[in-house]
């Protein structure tokens, strides 16, 4: 998915809903921000340790 986004006067970013709904992102999730090259990355923070470990791979106690 690729779109064009405009800066605001602020700074501020609008995520098109499409690319909220795909990550399940919701009012007040925090997102990480990284820069590499001349890209910005942003990934969802884990609402939980226990989804933070699922994003790895890794399995939590008392979770299939």
């Amino acid at each position: 998915m690729a779109d064009i986004l405009k800066v605001g006067r602020k700074g501020e970013l609008v995520l098109p809903r499409q690319a909220r709904t795909a990550l399940g992102l919701r009012e007040g999730d925090e997102l990480v921000l990284t820069i590499e090259d001349d890209a910005i990355l942003l990934k969802r923070k884990a609402r939980r340790f226990a989804e933070y470990l699922e994003t790895l791979g890794r399995k939590t106690p008392g979770r299939e």
